[in-house]
């Protein structure tokens, strides 16, 4: 029944492009792999897209710039809270020392046995970065930078007052399984691959919910990879028939073809496809 083979990316809305073009850039070492003039609100705004690689479709972090005037928003429960970054093991002090150099203030923390490392991004959209990356640093060559470089994403960090509808929706219907718990933190592989991205939701009873819309400093939504469109259709029905009536058809893009869910708690999924060329 795989439908979903992990997290594709994490997007939220923010307000000047360039800054976030130097902070995912200068700061994170990233390369802006998608930039875009889109409409938002009925404002002229930026879609910018982040990754490690040049292609496109591989951007993992997804921005909404609304420029300078653009609505503010409030973080919350309900929704999706941190985008987390793989690095590799023992590389922590040194992106501590870059983030202080930068101005970032960075909280060390440990969850799935795990070393992390907190901080808010230009926005104050939350960051993680996460010692998962199994590259030996030893063999790989370059500089410090190139060493100690986010890799991929590792996951995404879901926030909910209650995690049992999510839990069942994740487990239930796409077929994720809940490999870890740690105390308020669950995690969930989603497909085969355990490389892939994955889901943690966060149980936060008394966190208020957040904004849902176009608004900065908040988190949007997810894009889920469910690759093969035959099957996502499937998923689709699935989803229609266990009552989740708030889900889209196929809409479709430059890059890839969506199917929009408001899952349980609110977290807003984009079950994407690679969009198939018409010849």
């Amino acid at each position: 029944m795989t439908t979903i083979r992990g997290v594709h990316h994490f997007a939220f809305s923010t307000a000047d492009a360039s800054r976030e073009v130097d902070f995912h850039e200068g700061v994170l070492g990233l390369r802006t792999v998608r930039r875009e003039k889109v409409t938002l609100r009925g404002r002229e705004s930026e879609l910018l897209a982040f990754g490690v690689t040049d292609h496109p479709a591989d951007g993992f972090l997804l921005a909404y710039c609304l420029g300078s005037g653009g609505p503010a928003g409030r973080q919350g429960s309900n929704g999706p809270k941190s985008a987390n970054l793989s690095v590799p093991p023992g590389s922590l002090l040194y992106w501590q020392a870059r983030l202080y150099d930068a101005h970032v203030d960075s909280v060390a923390e440990e969850r799935f046995g795990v070393k992390r490392l907190s901080f808010a991004h230009p926005s104050g959209v939350p960051y993680t970065l996460v010692e998962a990356d199994t590259r030996a640093p030893a063999a790989q060559a370059g500089t410090r930078e190139e060493t100690f470089a986010i890799s991929s994403l590792h996951s995404v960090t879901i926030s909910l007052t209650d995690v049992r509808e999510t839990h069942a929706f994740l487990v239930d219907l796409l077929d994720a399984e809940h490999v870890e718990q740690d105390l308020a933190s669950g995690y969930y592989q989603l497909g085969a691959d355990a490389a892939a991205a994955g889901i943690e939701l966060l149980h936060e009873p008394y966190r208020a919910p957040g904004t849902w819309t176009y608004a900065v400093g908040t988190p949007h939504h997810i894009g889920l990879d469910a690759s093969d469109a035959g099957e996502r259709e499937q998923l689709r029905g699935r989803l229609l028939d266990a009552g989740y009536a708030d889900v889209s058809p196929a809409v479709g893009g430059d890059l890839f073809s969506s199917v929009w869910v408001r899952t349980p708690g609110g977290t807003l999924a984009d079950l994407l496809c690679p969009q198939v060329a018409v010849a």
